[in-house]
């Protein structure tokens, strides 16, 4: 899911123009269900044409790290690991092999992954997928300096790679045989993501002679069922089937568009409009607040709101005043306004207060409702008793600065969370930063603010993308993304014990679970909400049968089909 290292900023601000990757729809294996899953009785062939109001930040799979790059991409370039496609959002948030025969063995100290190459793969122009083209893009992610390298410099010799400079070089910690399809991966240390960090798109697999450099302009090959026939940055890009998809089963199915055409078109406005009169067969950002009513009440239909796996909070630094008294942290807990600020959101946020979000490992839907200790959080907050609270900590009319940006709503969201302070005794003013620099800016230990916005969209479903947040271990003096300092040694250490469970167990996600109790009773953040995304289709779109939303990769248009 800014780099989605803040994905939050980049992956869902930049990638859909709004302030920043779950839950959907049930289904069957084939895809078919009732909200809509691309199923059995889908019409073949045809083109359609869709929108983007930003360019990709890349088109090339070592690089992309927005959504606007991802939510295509996923379906060119198939990593060794992946999800599955079905509409069912429990399953489909499971891990299954992708390119690979097997799910990974795995050594008894979670330093060694093992896997095998299907046989006979084709990229999209012809050429044989070789196993040793793994550790070529790996190579490619670590060598381009991609947002995504931080989760590989944990194999054994990626950093001896990166320091040598060569794009051709050897990582010590891969293995590849290309006659036999066996890949062997060591790491320096036990990672219990690292079978999620094999499904990311970053090392979807691409031909080994692949250079070193941005291929924007020139997508790669991939394996997928689509391939980029075109690609002209800030106007259009263009996604054919691919004819030498392989068969990789039911749960990894082909496309049923053969042409998809994206534009690039500024206004969101347009877009909507496009899309009502049948010009534009999807836009990738919701429908504008002002028109949004309208499509809500018309064309409903042909319109849904899908919670994804997203955290929005306010962190506050627990090394700085006021907020390094914990009732002072209770009481901005029990004042929030949380409804309040969500309706600055247009309704595209789902109020509640876990911090991890509804399709994580470890989380509680009770925890967003009837059991959040701060009270329900779709209803108003208890100021009095927040009041109350600042008056008797001795802090009423402490100033305070709060940190916001200038991407909308969160500018509206940054001062509107002021003046809820205000209501509980504080002096807050706001500061907005420019977009561009923000999470930059407030990681930085000579800034040191105090309170203000942030967020997070999921890399990948496991709960370490969220808690290395909040790791006390990950407290850095620059580049920092644990904003409020939050140093709790148990916690800390529940992250470090659970990382290294190499399996996703109930047991091991319900432990999860308890670290997420104990961060939200704690009152280390003040989390207030879950990201809702859209689908908006045209007319011509079989809405009911043909629409999957994905829990990691958001709207798949290898479910899409034609009336």
């Amino acid at each position: 899911m800014g780099k989605l290292g803040r994905r939050a900023l980049a992956l869902l601000l930049a990638a859909l123009s709004l302030s920043a990757v779950a839950a959907c729809g049930g289904g069957d294996d084939n895809g078919g269900s009732s909200s809509g899953g691309g199923g059995g009785n889908a019409k073949e062939g045809g083109s359609i044409t869709i929108s983007q109001t930003s360019q990709p930040d890349f088109m090339d799979p070592a690089l992309t790290y927005t959504v606007n790059g991802i939510e295509p991409l996923w379906l060119v370039y198939t990593p060794l690991l992946t999800y599955p496609r079905t509409g069912d959002e429990v399953k489909d948030a499971l891990l299954i092999p992708g390119l690979a025969k097997d799910m990974p063995k795995i050594s008894k100290d979670g330093q060694t992954y093992e896997l095998t190459l299907r046989p006979n793969l084709k990229y999209s122009d012809g050429s044989p997928v070789k196993a040793s083209d793994f550790e070529h893009e790996v190579g490619r992610v670590l060598n381009l300096e991609s947002g995504g390298s931080a989760f590989f410099l944990g194999i054994t010799g990626a950093q001896k790679y990166v320091d040598a400079g060569k794009c051709d070089g050897d990582i010590s910690g891969i293995t590849a045989d290309d006659k036999t399809g066996d890949i062997k991966i060591h790491l320096d240390a036990p990672d219990g993501s690292f079978s999620n960090v094999l499904a990311m798109w970053f090392v979807g697999l691409v031909p080994g002679d692949t250079p070193c450099k941005n291929l924007t302009k020139t997508p790669p090959p991939g394996v997928g069922p689509y391939k980029v026939t075109e690609s002209v940055p800030n106007r259009q890009f263009v996604m054919e089937k691919n004819a030498n998809f392989p068969d990789l089963g039911p749960e990894i199915p082909a496309g049923h568009i053969d042409k998809i055409t994206t534009k690039i078109v500024k206004s969101a406005e347009r877009q909507a409009q496009d899309v009502i009169s049948g010009e534009l067969d999807y836009m990738q950002d919701p429908p504008p607040a002002d028109i949004k009513p309208e499509v809500k009440a018309k064309y409903s239909d042909r319109y849904k709101e899908i919670t994804t796996a997203s955290t929005y909070y306010m962190f506050m630094n627990n090394r700085t005043p006021p907020f390094n008294k914990k009732e002072v942290r209770d009481a901005v807990n029990y004042g929030l306004d949380k409804p309040a600020l969500a309706r600055l959101f247009a309704g595209e946020v789902a109020p509640g207060c876990s911090f991890l979000p509804p399709g994580q490992p470890g989380y509680d839907k009770a925890l967003d409702t009837t059991d959040c200790p701060w009270g329900d959080p779709n209803k108003p907050p208890d100021i009095e008793k927040a009041r109350q609270m600042i008056k008797d900590a001795g802090v009423a009319g402490a100033k305070v600065t709060v940190y916001g940006n200038n991407d909308d709503p969160t500018d509206k969201v940054t001062e509107a969370y002021a003046d809820q302070l205000n209501k509980l005794g504080f002096k807050a003013t706001p500061k907005i930063l420019d977009g561009g620099v923000y999470f930059q800016t407030i990681g930085s230990a000579k800034v040191a603010p105090q309170t203000g916005f942030a967020n997070w969209f999921q890399d990948f479903p496991h709960p370490k993308n969220f808690f290395f947040l909040v790791d006390g271990k990950s407290i850095q003096p620059t580049n920092n993304q644990n904003f409020g300092n939050v140093d709790d040694p148990e916690i800390t250490q529940g992250i470090a014990e659970l990382n290294k469970e190499p399996t996703m167990t109930d047991a091991v996600a319900a432990k999860w679970g308890d670290l997420n109790k104990k961060l939200v009773e704690r009152a280390w953040i003040v989390p207030y909400g879950h990201r809702k995304l859209a689908t908006f289709l045209s007319e011509r779109m079989d809405f009911d049968n043909c629409n999957r939303f994905h829990p990691v990769y958001f709207n798949d248009y290898s479910s899409w089909c034609l009336k």
